[in-house]
């Protein structure tokens, strides 16, 4: 038998036992968006429910979950489930709405290219660097902290209000 071919059999046989080509940890992601329906009730408060977005119109909020899971074999280090989204065109997005359990939130005011926390971000107006608001937030990344199990997932969301 030459050595090429007792090669490939070497190989197939670690393979079968997952020596040679070990599992590797898989995060699928999928979006779900929902309109935030105003509900008012009997005794005038206000609530809002998330509802399967019928027609929307300028000024309509809207909410985006992203789940995260993984869908490998082995565990997903702790930390490296970054999850970067940037905030849809033609919308706002509505302060502190930004959630995700076990997560670290920053934003970024420049596209993406840099993130900070809420309050250490600056925007320049007419010359003078200010405190950015939420309408300036043009992407938001979320940080799992913890390992993340196989089948194990996650969430994060935001609300965005249309132009």
């Amino acid at each position: 038998m030459n050595a090429a071919l007792r090669f490939i059999r070497l190989a197939t046989a670690l393979a079968c036992i997952g020596w040679m080509t070990p599992a590797l940890a898989e995060v699928a992601l999928s979006t779900t968006v929902q309109e935030l329906e105003r509900v008012v009730a009997p005794d005038g408060s206000v609530s809002s429910q998330l509802v399967a977005p019928d027609k929307v119109v300028p000024g309509d909020d809207m909410h985006y979950t992203i789940t995260f899971r993984n869908a490998g074999k082995t565990a997903v280090d702790a930390g490296t489930v970054v999850i970067t989204n940037p905030v849809p065109e033609n919308t706002t997005y509505i302060g502190e709405s930004a959630f995700g359990a076990g997560t670290t939130i920053l934003f970024s005011v420049d596209g993406g290219t840099t993130f900070r926390k809420a309050n250490e971000l600056t925007v320049v107006r007419d010359g003078v660097e200010v405190p950015a608001s939420a309408n300036d937030y043009t992407t938001i990344r979320w940080t799992f902290g913890p390992a993340l199990a196989p089948g194990a997932q996650g969430n994060v969301s935001f609300n965005v209000r249309l132009k």
